[in-house]
């Protein structure tokens, strides 16, 4: 009889120690194991955009290759035809094209009352430059620029002028070569330089698109439970109306997130506690994944493993 109150005795025993343990694995908020933190940076070396000093700022560019403009009521007949030549002269040359719209990124202004020059002897003939720009980390998206004409050089043949502050408001800085346009004081030989030629075409041959990346993740397990705080960003030409992040188990889906409209330039943090996954796995991964093209989705993608006990 005490042998059986024995082996009954070291069974109650065990069934509680099990389930002490799996009280203790399935409840939540409790210090858990961690996995590797991920943290990522965008490589621009990998994009070869990089700009070496010839805009304001590395990587200038507007959201699409095609760019919206409109012409102030200000502007005379005359201003309006330099404007359009000019527009016409770097379409023939580059990859971009101009369209007129009423709310234009671009905007052509008029007035004959011009700025004080710093020099005596010279004028000011206008001024230019973008005026709302977001920083990506990959680009410097020009949200809107601003152009404005003053005095017209008459006795050029090509419109010089325009060319020059149109130059400036897609990001492009003046120069020391009196030969080029983009010399600070304008002359009727000037040409247009191979350099910016080349820019234009390069940082406009990537196609205007989001781009959602991980760029860090936190995550820690505690039993079955969860717990991780994500930040994606966009660091696109173009806001992402709508994605998804799932999370993966061994290949198996474990829980679907719906993220709103992330904004190009801005950062999206998910903070999620007590997500209940399986006990043991192998693989943990991330996915951010919109139905949007985008630049590169191989950023779209981590995936974590446990930290070594001891490490």
């Amino acid at each position: 009889m005490k042998a059986l109150d024995a082996v009954i005795l070291l069974f109650l025993f065990l069934v509680l120690a099990v389930g002490l343990g799996l009280l203790w694995l399935n409840i939540p908020g409790l210090p858990g194991q961690p996995f590797k933190e991920q943290e990522f940076n965008i490589n621009k070396t990998e994009l070869n955009y990089e700009t070496k000093g010839v805009q304001f700022y590395p990587n200038m560019r507007y959201r699409d290759k095609i760019i919206s403009y409109s012409v102030s009521n200000s502007c005379d007949l005359a201003k309006k035809k330099d404007v359009e030549r000019a527009f016409a002269f770097l379409a023939e040359r580059t990859i971009l094209d101009f369209k007129e719209s009423p709310n234009g990124e671009l905007s052509i202004l008029c007035s004959e009352i011009a700025p004080e020059p710093e020099e005596k002897g010279h004028f000011v003939a206008g001024e230019g430059g973008p005026s709302e720009i977001i920083n990506t980390t990959t680009f410097s998206v020009i949200l809107s620029g601003k152009v404005s004409l003053y005095r017209r050089t008459n006795e050029c043949v090509r419109p010089n002028v325009a060319i020059h502050e149109i130059l400036h408001a897609l990001g492009f800085d003046h120069n020391n070569n009196a030969e080029s346009i983009m010399y600070p004081v304008t002359d009727c030989d000037q040409i247009l330089d191979t350099y910016i030629v080349n820019e234009i075409n390069s940082l406009y041959s990537t196609e205007s698109a989001s781009d959602l990346m991980i760029e860090k993740v936190r995550a820690s397990q505690t039993g079955k439970y969860l717990n991780f705080e994500i930040t994606i960003g966009n660091f696109g030409l173009k806001d992402s109306p709508g994605s998804n992040l799932i999370i993966y188990s061994d290949d198996t889906e474990v829980k679907t997130f719906v993220l709103e409209e992330i904004e190009i330039g801005t950062r999206k943090i998910l903070n999620v506690t007590n997500l209940r996954v399986p006990l043991s796995f192998e693989n943990l991964e991330f996915e951010v994944k919109s139905s949007e093209k985008e630049i590169d989705k191989r950023n779209n993608i981590v995936e974590l493993k446990l930290e070594e006990i001891g490490q």
